[in-house]
């Protein structure tokens, strides 16, 4: 009878964040470690109860396996995580961090220096002061044997940068490479001190939740990225994120808004932005020393222009619109060809010229001479 070796990954995670997974045929992405060969083991069910906390969680996992193949030798594990989100520490902390049986009976944990090294994991170990040791242990299946797996941990929550948004996330996708499908899947979330309208979203769709206790059943499937368990809520501490900024006074078309949203124009119309930040210069507008934005569009310019062609000649001229403004026509103030936003603040009574000169073989020429 044939023995086979196969190295199992059970977590897989990634920094600042709180990813479960699965036991997985199949190690962890990282180059230094690919599995030999693939394994007759089928995941007949699982359950996994989490306790999800404000600041942390609690993961039980029961795993119920079946050799369908020859015996077979594996090296289970997952790595050593003892790390907090920005060094910050949880309710769980100090409890016992890790805890697997098989069959009811405890298992001797060993550490792997497989990952020391490889120079990718070495750096990022220094960088955030990681251990990239693993937890492993020896176990066997014998042709046809059954055997239950409890894998008990905690991790510190997931959150969002310069935000009061948390989330946690159960990988049921690292189950795909057991031996065929797995039988069923039952994953418990129960909120402990979060409230039930402090939840954001919960992925995928079939959660049933009843209480404060969110629910998701599976029945022989594949599992897939789209079976990850997700959840966001937002966090019942407020975090401090710094004073808020006190949005500039937005000038537009020469019209104060102080209601004005800058989502609510098209870039595309947007010819000239001046801002302003000199105390001086901006107390003409707001008493606040939070800056001035003046936004011009196309159609002030345009419109400028068209007011000045109408005072100043007494022949009537249609214009294009901007666009076509600028591809058929230049424009020149005293004599230097300048950009059409130059006629912004020209006043009426300090241009002294103005003609629109036509030829053939070049733009049509607007010609404005002011005052010097």
């Amino acid at each position: 009878m044939k023995t086979h070796k196969i190295t199992i990954i059970i977590l897989t995670l990634c920094l600042h964040t709180n990813l479960f997974a699965d036991i997985a045929p199949n190690p962890i992405k990282a180059k230094s470690i690919s599995p030999k060969e693939q394994t007759s083991i089928r995941m007949e069910s699982e359950k996994v109860i989490i306790d999800l906390y404000n600041d942390s969680s609690v993961v039980k996992c029961l795993f119920n396996m079946k050799n369908l193949g020859e015996q077979e030798k594996l090296q289970i594990g997952f790595p050593e995580m003892t790390f907090h989100y920005h060094m910050q520490k949880s309710k769980v902390d100090e409890a016992s961090r890790f805890q697997v049986k098989e069959n009811g009976k405890v298992v001797n944990l060993d550490f792997s220096d497989s990952l020391k090294y490889n120079e990718e994991y070495r750096k990022k170990g220094e960088s955030f002061k990681i251990k990239e040791e693993w937890y492993l242990w020896e176990s066997e299946f014998q042709q046809g044997e059954s055997k239950t797996i409890e894998v008990e941990y905690s991790l510190p929550f997931g959150m969002l940068y310069k935000t009061n948004e948390r989330f946690f996330t159960y990988l049921l996708s690292t189950g795909a490479n057991w031996k065929g499908t797995i039988g069923k899947a039952e994953i418990i979330v129960n909120l402990k001190d979060i409230e039930m309208d402090s939840l954001i979203s919960q992925q995928p769709n079939n959660c049933v939740i009843i209480n404060d206790q969110l629910k998701w059943i599976f029945s022989d499937f594949e599992p897939t990225t789209k079976d990850d368990i997700k959840i966001n809520y937002k966090s019942s501490k407020i975090l401090y994120t710094g004073k808020k900024p006190i949005p500039p006074v937005y000038i537009v078309d020469e019209n104060l808004d102080d209601n004005f949203d800058l989502q609510s124009i098209d870039p595309n119309d947007i010819v000239r932005i001046e801002v302003i930040k000199n105390p001086k210069e901006t107390m003409k507008y707001t008493n606040q020393n939070n800056g001035v934005v003046k936004i011009y569009t196309k159609y002030f310019v345009l419109t400028e222009l068209k007011r000045l062609i109408k005072a100043k000649l007494k022949e009537k001229i249609v214009l294009p619109e901007y666009d076509q403004l600028k591809e058929y026509y230049c424009l020149f103030i005293n004599e230097d060809e300048v950009n059409f936003t130059k006629i912004i603040g020209i006043k009426t009574k300090s241009v002294v010229k103005l003609e629109i000169i036509d030829s053939k073989d070049e733009k049509t020429k607007i010609m404005i001479e002011l005052k010097k």
